[in-house]
């Protein structure tokens, strides 16, 4: 049999307005999650147009250097140790995610090559950088929108479901006390009756064993 009790409203009564605070909170969550993520996105935007004119300028300066040092010109010049990339992190909401990046691009060989070949060393390692500062910034967006989505559906749950769920639970046991206290109140006026009825009945039965 369902619990219908006092405790048991004062139970619901206590998850119902846990509910209502989770939603709240999960709202507020939402509104900060989605305004990092429209930041994140926005400045994608000005990093990707950053990391296409990079690249642009990249192949630009290679293709002068190749033309006049030629590619093994280019691949001799090329440093022997990689590039070192750094990647800092940001934080919303107890989410963490890549906030940005820098890279250290070792300086090249030296070869005894035209300008040309300086420029397109410096240009490509401004490149570089400039895609690492993307790809982060890619991730943190891609990282911030499933959190978004979570939290989205998290607080639908609790609004949609658990909410009218605990709601319906309540007045359930409402309806079942308004129940039990109208049986007690008969009970008792009945039993007032029954009471009043004896009462008057018995001086008159006490009247009648006088008269015999």
């Amino acid at each position: 049999m369902p619990d219908v009790g006092r405790a048991a409203r004062l139970r619901v009564q206590r998850q119902l307005g846990v509910a209502e605070h989770g939603v709240e909170l999960l709202e507020r969550k939402q509104r900060i999650v989605a305004a990092e993520h429209e930041r994140l996105l926005l400045r994608g935007d000005g990093l990707e147009l950053e990391w296409e004119r990079a690249a642009g300028v990249a192949l630009a300066w290679a293709s002068r250097a190749a033309a006049l040092d030629g590619w093994e010109a280019i691949d001799a010049a090329s440093p022997l140790a990689p590039a070192q990339v750094a990647v800092s992190s940001g934080r919303v909401m107890g989410l963490e995610f890549p906030d940005d990046a820098s890279v250290a691009v070792p300086s090249p060989r030296p070869i005894g090559a035209s300008t040309a070949l300086s420029y397109a060393a410096e240009s490509m390692a401004a490149a570089v950088e400039a895609a690492a500062r993307y790809a982060a910034n890619k991730r943190a967006a891609a990282t911030v929108a499933t959190e978004l989505t979570a939290t989205r559906t998290r607080r639908r749950a609790v609004e949609h479901r658990w909410i009218p769920h605990l709601e319906s639970e309540l007045g359930r046991i409402e309806r079942a006390l308004d129940e039990l206290e109208r049986e007690e109140n008969l009970r008792v006026r009945w039993a007032v009756g029954a009471q009043a009825t004896r009462d008057r009945g018995e001086p008159a039965r006490a009247g009648t064993g006088g008269a015999g």
